[in-house]
């Protein structure tokens, strides 16, 4: 029996489990069969299409779009038709379809900088927009998808649009390879929305988008996606699709498709975008959104072995039809139409055709199959037309209509079409529904071969939806990224309402519910339908969130808000106001024998609401049911404060109080109030509280201080007849006073007789603690509310009522939003007059006002919350309400278009050279040696600021343009003066092709002037423009245009002028209208002028910009004392004696003179007043309406000595240091100089020049006595304005005669790279030369023959490559390493060479060698490896001698040598001798070892840091410049010895330095192959980037000199001195002194960022695109521009450039000027040159030691209290996701919040980040006393800013000992943290991280000076907070912990002794994660990556609670 009761219980389990597994797969199959639902399209194509309405209209209307090609892509027209279609790069077609404004994007929208956005390929950004456009119209806020399951799918075919040539990608780097990606088009649009579904880019050709579409269809089904994007897009950058089917004849002539014609001709192509969002039909139903029609079944095939790849096949079309029907579960004979691929080709037509007629045409109901093509309107949209089609068919569907197919009014011949029943839609037909739902095929072939078909069927018949009119006033809210788009799409709206037949209530609905909310906000409240349109024009309600008004403070206030019928209105509309007024009414009828709601009704027998004991118990209810109202639509509370009894409500709302226990106290107290009416009085003063304490003073007890309000208001109270004694006082003084309508005494000694009957009536009440603060007016703090006992609301009644100082509080806890709940208005002006005086921005938003109680005016005030960021849910107003179809975004494109770059191409390959210059591509020295022709082409393609200069409709060529022309041609024929110039004739620039340029320059004159002639290219001839003379004699510059404004000069206005000038024919543009500001003095004019942004980047390219000299000129214009009347219509004619002195220039002061009646003088300054240039005289004319150079290698460089001006002035006072066996104590003295001899440094008293003599010695000895000496001198902060001389003898330069001080040269040029400006070096033949060279400029010079030499690096002559001889021996040192390595390899395969000897340290040991030699004797060599130190001359002598006789030692390359890399105060002499011996001593030993030896090649594998002064490489480059002298003199003594000073290597440097790119081994051992050819002893091959070098900041003078010929210091960019700049702000109000530097900033940012314009005031750094590097080079601008020292965490400590502005003002009033230049190595003596000193000597921890000991003499804080203010979190991302991120700071000496910046900007749009800074790192702050005390104020600030909502704790490195230890903190304060992040964190006691001490110190140096510089604060810092953590060890902590670990170590030595794994390990519960990069590099240029896996564990986190911990609020 129990057996056969197990069996049945088995059986009935195992029915069980097939049933649910019935039931699953039932609901799977249920699933996968389930239609797809499209509900929302959006798209862009052909005709001015830009919604799917209007192709529908377009459709349906038959309208052609075919045109023209489009003139704004670039394209040359003209050469690109030829109706020959052979004709190669032609096309035979002139037409296509193509959509409008493709170069237009709004990139600010979606969160992308104007870099990245013009590298983005349209097809991306018309992809983005799209996207949201459908959500939009499927009635998703695109916002809300944020970590959805939602996919893309995305169809896309070329990219082109960044692969076209000669594009101008200056700056693009890093965003290009994205911006062309085919498979970034879909992820950017999953990464801007955060959709975390699928995300795929299709490319099967012309069927792209049909099958993204089937591919999102298939995983919706498969559970993959909830919702899905898909589109298609297509943008033809190039017209390379036109040129390519030209070639195959596949084009139709006139670009268009006759789709199924008999008149077929080919296909025409067409550009457009479509996006459809797809959901299971279910979800729509279930979600509201439109079901716009199924997708009823699809299907994919493929063509396959077809009779050719791009050939249609007729079976796989036939079958991929036939599977989705199938799919659908349908019969061909249920689809009624077919939206045909159609290209219009003779071939895919007929085929397509015979298809549809074999699938479709099979059918009996006497009803054909349509058929059509949408190509026939718009063309072949190609990636698009899938789509394209899906969205015709779909509005077909909705409008149960066919539409005609053009151009196929004769079906093709070439198809039977009675072979079955298919008909082509010559004519549109009515839809109608047969017995089957409509539906519609779409077809899609890509010439790939894969085919797609689609099946769509109508909508499924819905419920009509019973439309709701609105019983009264509804709120329109609208929204915009900016202020311009809120405009727009306020207009947009108020179309859409005017014209809309919907209701009102649905469309305000539907604004709220499916429209995202942007920071700039706006919001219409009103009942009428005009009345609201016109509102919406007007739009009077606006304004822009606030990042704190999320939750704002509740005020409510005392008495004086009533009025009669107050809220009555309010209790009629709002259910929820009337409720809670009932349970008021309820909890006071107990205490009150009269009820609220008859009282506000007005019902007679009700007492007069004037009576104490009922006025004060109707208002309480009324504020507490508003504020009930208020949280009803979303809007809660972050902190309340009640005025006086107010506060009896505010403690009701925020939780401290029950309503019977408020109700009591309510009722009680205002009846025991109403027992001393009568008595007294109060009085309203305006004056502050300490002058109203002194002004009552004499009155006593009388009078007290009932109310502070607000710093000049307060109100007294107490006797009547002392009151009006105190108002007659206060007026005489005049002093407002004023009455307060009340009969009694309100806390004064009034009150103190109720005291003991209110403390027994309230002995009851029981307050209870709540987490909303509760900031009370009688202590005017934050109150524990547990104590709102009895005696606390006595206390409310009798003491002053603080409202001033809670005002206060909350401000200083962050709070910036207050909302008012009340009836009326009362308290907005004093919380306003006391948030004006703390001096912060604030918003005080009312809730009702007098007269206007309903609910209309509370959707007002709604909105006002609503427009300052206040999170209002307005769905409390539609109830019933249904979502309707809107119109989408107003987008605020701006063009974004890669402008290509009409270059001279490879003008060297032509024989030329490049002329470097903007306006001129190449450069002829002709025959005969004397005259030079320069060539250039002039385009407003090219040079688009050109088109801004306009007479008429005619673009001129500016005069100012030939005299620039003439300035660079002169430069490089050595005339630095232009004599004259005079124009000829206009220069017009009206041709498509741009105009080609002449200059012709004669040979020189007896005076060395020449004839200067520029010349056009017209048809045939030329004709010349302008003639002139250039000279040598550069004029002195002319007087300094400092004291600015002039004094005395009145000041002109401006802002007509360029309108005056449109007036009279001159069309000025951007980049022309440069006049900023103008006075007059006297008969002169003055004037400030600049460049816009966008012109800046390209300034320091030309000598004098153009634009901006002719700007100069306008301001002739606003004077008729320069010239005669009619002055606005001249133009320049004739310029005489133009000197430049300074290139480069954005901003100009200009002083403007008459010369004559008819000319101008011109004195030109910088923005600082240093000159710029100076024109004799400008006359100007009123106007009515150019022997083959030698070639030169391009990679491949000599070092040439050029001539050099000396400078006349001598030093009154020079020091010599040292050992001077030069005699220059004796030159300078018969010089007449006072010299003065020391034996050191120390204690020598500070002279203008202090002169080293070097000489004799070894390479050793020199630069160890150097290295001393520059050590002292750059940590001597008294020689920081003087300049240190070094003197050789012979050691550079030609006639090397000590080789041993060349080596001193390398070692100081580093010095010169590190410390600009405080070293110079000079080697000279005869000291008598010595004098005049003292105060020059120039940091290296040579002097030979009485004659000054500077070096110049110039390509070299290329010559026959060189070769080595097969049969001998080549000797390689370093012959095993990489370098060695591959030229090893190099000698034997190119050269021929078969016997080698290769020596290393190692030898055949070294790793590789093995290898190395097996494959050199594969390659047919004879191979020794020897082991051998070359700096042991006897092991390299038994090397050499090994070499047998029969194949001797023909060649040598020296390759060895070896790095220690540290700056010139961190190195040793034992350091410079580590790098010096394999250099130095080894060529050394090998030149004697072979020097009898006839050698074929010596090479000297040297490095260009001895040649440029490689910063922090002063040991290397020492060495490097020995092995160049050495060179040069053995060259000098008839050996063939060349030392290559090579760049950088790919693979092998660490780095790659701005301008010098990475050479590959191919490459270098080619240029290696060159340099055997040639004669030069030293040679630098490297290859250079000279864009990036013209960019690059600190690079040597050596390649400075090859980017710009002339030898002029750069026009300063702004003011540079904080004189300066005080001087022009002390003549402006502070109003305009605001404007000036605001705009100052605007335009720094609109530079840094990319913008063509300057930014908004307004526009928010966080929102903006900065990261850490932009953010210092922001910084670095500023400090320029201003002269001051800022922080690099500037752009982060400010929240727009009004904020910054106003910083930068209190800085300039209050700072001394400071420079800004890197901070001096401290002095000797102090903390920073100790530590240095140490560090450099391995004495690691000694220093840190030093530093501890040092850090705790600081001053020191308490805790959070004593710190006054506590450091605030820096906000560096901005996004909608909880929790909000806070990053701690390291405490090592570069930290700081710059450490997080380009991480957090990868949260930007998902989430906010914050970061903390540690106290103690910045001058003059204190350091903590111990670790709580620093701990506690960081949480404080976290717990401050955080204000209740959800936080995650983030510290990399040793900022996660921060973080965890806040964490822990913040739990023990019962506060709950959501989780903790620790980036590479080891613990204090880790000894992983003793072993990484050195390295991480070396990572440290490297980053000193970028953000940040280590002084003394700094170091002192670190080293004591080490101290305070020395022995820390993480607790336990409830919060969720991860580690986030790096993937390489630090250093290069792992601590493999210690048997621990270098990663770093956490004792408690933690999840780990790897990332790429290590220590530092993981926050650095792996950060997106560290980003990405936090913010997955963060979003897992957070997923995972049940409800969000939230802290509580402070």
């Amino acid at each position: 029996m129990d057996r056969g009761n197990s069996t049945e219980q088995k059986l009935r389990d195992y029915l069980k489990r097939v049933t649910a597994d019935l039931h699953r797969v039932r609901q799977r199959l249920g699933a996968l069969e389930e239609p797809v639902a499209i509900v929302g399209m959006a798209c862009r194509y052909p005709g001015g299409v830009s919604t799917p309405e209007q192709l529908w209209e377009l459709v349906a209307s038959g309208t052609d779009a075919i045109e023209g090609f489009p003139a704004d892509r670039g394209w040359d027209l003209d050469a690109l038709y030829d109706p020959d279609p052979d004709t190669p790069g032609t096309t035979y077609a002139r037409e296509g379809g193509f959509v409008t404004g493709v170069d237009h994007f709004d990139a600010a929208f979606f969160g992308i900088a104007p870099r990245e956005a013009i590298a983005m390929d349209p097809q991306q950004r018309l992809l983005l927009e799209t996207a949201w456009e459908a959500l939009e119209r499927a009635g998703i806020d695109p916002t809300t998808l944020k970590g959805s399951r939602t996919g893309v799918f995305a169809g896309v075919m070329y990219q082109d649009y960044t692969a076209r040539p000669g594009l101008s990608t200056k700056d693009l780097e890093g965003s290009l390879g994205a911006g062309g990606s085919g498979s970034v088009a879909s992820g950017r649009i999953s990464y801007v929305l955060g959709l975390e579904g699928p995300a795929v880019s299709v490319d099967t050709a012309c069927s792209s988008s049909l099958v993204a579409l089937h591919m999102a269809v298939k995983a919706i089904r498969n559970g993959e996606c909830d919702l899905a994007l898909v589109g298609g897009s297509m943008v033809m950058s190039t017209p390379v699709a036109f040129v390519d089917l030209s070639r195959q004849r596949g084009l139709a002539r006139d670009g268009r498709c006759k789709a199924y014609s008999d008149e077929a001709d080919g296909t025409g192509w067409g550009e457009g975008v479509g996006m459809i969002a797809v959901e299971r039909l279910s979800d729509a139903r279930r979600n509201g959104h439109p079901v716009l029609a199924v997708v009823k079944g699809s299907a994919l095939n493929q063509d396959g072995a077809s009779s050719g790849l791009t050939a249609p096949n007729g079976p796989s079309q036939r079958r991929v039809i036939e599977a989705a029907l199938a799919d659908a579960g349908i019969s061909a004979a249920e689809v009624d139409l077919v939206e045909g691929h159609g290209t219009g080709t003779a071939l895919g037509d007929p085929i397509e055709a015979q298809a549809l007629l074999a699938t479709y045409g099979r059918r009996e109901s006497g009803e054909p199959l349509y058929l059509g093509s949408l190509k026939s309107n718009i063309g072949h949209t190609q990636a698009a037309a899938g789509v394209g089609g899906v969205i015709k068919m779909v509005m077909a569907l909705r409008h149960k209509l066919m539409p005609k197919t053009l151009h196929a009014e004769n079906p093709s011949e070439n198809v039977d079409w009675t072979a079955g029943e298919v008909s082509i839609l010559t004519e549109a037909r009515e839809w109608t529904r047969a017995e089957h739902p409509r539906r519609a095929g779409v077809s899609s072939f890509g010439f790939s071969g894969t085919n797609a078909h689609v099946i769509l069927e109508e909508a499924p018949e819905s419920t009509p939806v019973e439309r709701r009119n609105a019983n009264g006033a509804v709120p329109l809210v609208v929204s915009g990224r900016t202020p311009e788009a809120l405009c727009a799409q306020a207009e947009r709206i108020a179309d859409f309402v005017e014209s809309s037949e919907e209701s009102l209530v649905d469309i305000a609905y539907s604004l709220s519910a499916t429209r995202s909310a942007f920071e700039h906000r706006g919001v219409v409240v009103g009942a009428d339908r005009a009345d609201l349109v016109a509102q919406l024009r007007e739009l009077a309600v606006f304004g822009q969130v606030r990042g704190d008004a999320r939750r704002p403070v509740f005020v409510f206030p005392g008495q004086g808000s009533q009025w009669v019928g107050m809220a009555v209105e309010l209790l009629d509309s709002s259910p929820v106001f009337a409720e809670r007024m009932a349970e008021c009414a309820a909890a006071l009828a107990e205490f009150v024998d009269f009820s609220v709601l008859d009282v506000l009704r007005g019902v007679p027998g009700t007492p007069p609401m004037e009576r104490m004991d009922v006025l004060q118990p109707v208002l309480w209810s009324i504020m507490v049911s508003l504020a009930e109202v208020w949280r009803s639509f979303g809007v809660t509370p972050a902190a309340v404060i009640g005025h006086s009894q107010g506060e009896v409500a505010a403690a009701v709302v925020c939780g401290a109080l029950s309503l019977a226990d408020a109700a009591k106290i309510c009722a009680l107290r205002s009846r025991a109030i109403r027992t001393v009416t009568g008595q007294g009085g109060m009085l309203s003063l305006t004056m502050p509280r300490d002058a109203v304490d002194d002004l009552i003073a004499p009155w006593g007890s009388a009078v007290s201080v009932a109310v502070v309000n607000g710093p000049q208001a307060v109100i007294i109270s107490g006797d009547l007849e002392a009151l009006e004694q105190i108002r007659v006082l206060a007026e005489e003084r005049s002093v407002r006073a004023r009455k307060v309508a009340v009969d009694c005494a309100g806390h004064s000694a009034h009150m103190d007789p109720l005291k003991a009957g209110v403390l027994a009536d309230l002995a009851s009440v029981r307050p209870m603690a709540t987490n909303t603060p509760f900031i009370s007016t009688v202590t005017g703090e934050v109150l524990d509310t547990s104590t709102l006992d009895a005696e606390y609301w006595v206390r409310n009644l009798r003491e002053t009522v603080l409202m001033d100082a809670a005002t206060r509080t909350a401000l200083e806890r962050g709070h910036r939003t207050f909302i008012e709940v009340s009836p009326h208005t009362v308290l907005a002006m004093a919380v306003q007059s006391t948030v004006d005086d703390a001096g912060v921005d604030a918003v005080v938003v009312g809730t009702l006002k007098r007269d206007e109680g309903g609910l209309e005016q509370f959707l007002r005030a709604a909105a006002e919350a609503h427009v300052v960021g206040a999170t209002v849910d307005w769905s409390t107003a539609f109830d019933g309400a249904h979502v309707v179809d809107l119109p989408t975004y107003a987008f605020q494109r701006q063009k974004f278009w890669l402008e290509s770059v009409e270059s001279v191409g490879d003008v060297a390959g032509a024989g030329l050279r490049g002329a470097e210059h903007p306006l001129l591509g190449a450069i002829m020295e002709l025959p005969d040696g004397a005259g030079v022709l320069f060539s250039g082409l002039l385009s407003t393609k090219t040079q688009p600021w050109l088109a801004d200069h306009a007479l008429g409709e005619t673009v001129l060529f500016p005069g100012t343009g030939f005299l620039e022309l003439a300035i660079r041609v002169g430069d490089e024929v050595g005339c630095s003066k232009v004599e004259d110039l005079t124009l000829q004739a206009p220069l017009t620039l009206s041709t498509k092709d741009g105009v080609q340029l002449r200059i012709s320059v004669g040979g020189p004159d007896a005076t060395g002037a020449r004839e200067l002639n520029i010349y056009s290219r017209q048809d045939e001839g030329f004709l010349c423009h302008a003639t002139g003379t250039l000279s040598a004699d550069l004029a002195e510059p002319g007087a300094a245009l400092s004291a600015w404004p002039p004094a005395g000069a009145e000041e002109i206005e401006i802002g007509q002028l360029y309108q005056r000038f449109a007036e009279n024919g001159f069309a000025y543009g951007p980049a022309f209208q440069g006049v900023r500001a103008a006075w007059a003095s006297g008969d002169d004019v003055y004037a400030e002028v600049a460049l816009p942004p966008r012109q800046r980047a390209d300034a320091e390219s030309y000598g004098l910009h153009p634009a901006l000299l002719d700007a100069a000129l306008h301001p002739i214009a606003l004077s008729t004392k320069l010239l005669e009347p009619g002055e606005h219509s001249w133009l320049p004619f004739a310029w005489t004696g133009v000197s430049l002195h300074a290139s480069g220039a954005e901003e100009l002061r200009v002083k403007l003179s008459s010369a004559g009646s008819d000319a101008v003088a011109l004195t030109i300054a910088d923005g600082v007043g240093n000159p710029v240039a100076d024109v004799e005289a400008l006359v100007l004319r009123q106007t009515r309406a150019v022997e083959t150079p030698v070639k030169r290698h391009d990679s491949l460089f000599t070092v040439d000595w050029q001539v050099a001006r000396a400078t006349a002035e001598l030093p009154q006072r020079v020091a010599v240091v040292g050992d001077d066996a030069l005699g220059i104590t004796d030159a300078l003295q018969t010089a007449g100089i006072r010299v003065e001899s020391y034996v050191d440094l120390v204690d020598m008293p500070v002279p203008d020049v202090v002169v080293a003599p070097v000489s004799g010695g070894t390479a050793h000895e020199v630069t160890r006595h150097a290295l001393g000496l520059l050590q002292k001198w750059l940590g001597d902060q008294r020689f920081a304005d003087s300049r240190l001389v070094f003197v050789t003898k012979g050691a550079v330069g030609s006639g090397i005669t000590d080789v041993g001080a060349s080596a001193l040269w390398g070692l100081v040029r580093t010095a010169q790279s590190e410390e600009p400006e405080r070293v110079r070096l000079i080697d000279t033949d005869d000291v008598a030369a010595l004098p005049a060279l003292l105060l020059g400029a120039e940091p290296q010079i040579v002097v030979r023959e009485g004659k000054s030499h500077t070096p110049k690096l110039i390509a070299a002559k290329e010559q026959r490559p060189g070769t080595l001889p097969v049969g001998g021996t080549v000797l390689v040192t370093g012959g095993t390493g990489s370098l060695g390595g591959a030229l090893a390899r190099h000698l034997v395969a190119n050269h021929g060479v078969r016997n080698l000897v290769l020596t290393s340290r190692s030898g055949a040991k070294a790793e590789g060698a093995r290898e190395l030699r097996n494959e050199l004797i594969e390659l047919g060599a004879s191979v020794t490896v020897s082991a051998c130190d070359t700096t042991d001359f006897e092991a390299l002598a038994k090397v050499i001698a090994a070499i047998p006789s029969d194949r001797p030692l023909c060649a040598v390359v020296h390759t060895a040598g070896v790095l220690d890399d540290g700056t010139i105060g961190s190195l040793t002499p034992e350091r410079l001798d580590t790098v010096l011996r394999p250099k130095v001593d080894a060529v050394t030993n090998l030149h004697e070892l072979t020097k009898h030896l006839d050698l074929d090649a010596f090479v000297l594998f040297s490095s260009a840091a001895g040649v440029l002064g490689g910063a922090g490489q002063g040991n290397y480059a020492a060495a490097n410049t020995f092995l160049d002298a050495f060179a040069q003199q053995l060259r000098e003594q008839g050996h063939r010895v060349t030392s290559l000073a090579w760049g950088l290597w790919d693979n092998v440097s660490d780095e790659t330095r701005s301008g010098i790119v990475p050479l590959t081994f191919e490459e270098g051992m080619e240029l290696f192959d060159a340099a055997l050819g040639m004669d030069d002893a030293l040679l630098v091959p490297m290859r250079i980037n000279k864009f990036a070098l013209r960019d690059a900041v600190g690079a040597p003078a050596l390649l400075r000199g090859m980017v710009k010929a002339p030898t002029r210091r750069a026009a300063a960019r702004a003011a540079v001195n904080t004189g300066d700049l005080r001087q022009k702000l002390a003549s402006l109000s502070e109003e305009q002194q605001l404007t000036t530097v605001t705009d100052l900033v605007r335009e720094h940012v609109a530079t840094v960022l990319g913008h063509a314009s300057a930014v908004s005031a307004e526009h928010s750094f966080v929102d903006s695109g900065f990261d850490s590097l932009s953010a210092v080079e922001l910084r670095n601008r500023v400090a320029t521009a201003t002269g001051l020292r800022l922080p690099a965490t500037l752009v982060f400590d400010h929240a727009n450039p009004v904020s910054l502005a106003q910083h930068l003002l209190g800085e300039l009033g209050t700072s001394t000027p400071v420079e800004v230049v890197a901070a001096p190595v401290a002095s000797g003596n102090t903390i920073t040159a100790l530590y240095n000193e140490s560090l450099g000597a391995g004495r690691f921890t000694e220093a840190f030691d030093f530093l501890r000991a040092t850090g705790a003499l600081r001053p020191r804080f308490e805790g959070a209290a004593d710190l006054g203010e506590l450091p605030m979190p820096v906000l560096l991302a901005r996004g909608p996701q909880a929790p909000k991120l806070y990053c701690f700071s390291s405490c090592i000496a570069t930290a700081g919040i710059h450490q997080c910046a380009r991480f957090a900007t990868n949260f930007r749009g998902v989430r906010d980040v914050a970061a903390l800074a540690l106290p103690g790192f910045e001058d003059g702050e204190r350091v903590p006393s111990s670790m709580a005390a620093v701990i506690e104020a960081q949480a404080e600030a976290v717990r401050r800013d955080a204000d209740g909502g959800p936080v995650v704790l983030l510290g990399a490195s040793a900022g996660g000992w921060f973080a965890h230890a806040a964490a822990a903190h913040l739990e023990r304060m019962g506060e709950e943290v959501a989780g903790v992040v620790l980036v590479d964190t080891y613990t204090p006691q880790s000894n992983v991280l003793k072993h990484f001490g050195l390295p991480l110190m070396d990572a440290m140096s490297q980053r000193e000076g970028v953000f940040v510089t280590m002084d003394e604060a700094r170091l002192t810092a670190m080293g004591w907070y080490l101290t305070l953590f020395g022995t820390w060890e993480p607790s336990a902590i409830r919060a969720r912990t991860l580690l986030v670990r790096a993937t390489e170590p630090m250093g290069q030595r792992l601590p493999q002794d210690t048997g621990e794994d270098w990663r770093p390990e956490w004792e408690h519960p933690h999840d780990v994660v790897d990332v790429a990069g290590d220590h530092f590099s993981m926050m650095e240029r792996h950060a997106s990556g560290t980003a990405l896996e936090i913010e997955k564990w963060i979003t897992a986190v957070a997923g995972e609670a049940a409800a969000p911990r939230q802290l509580a609020s402070a």
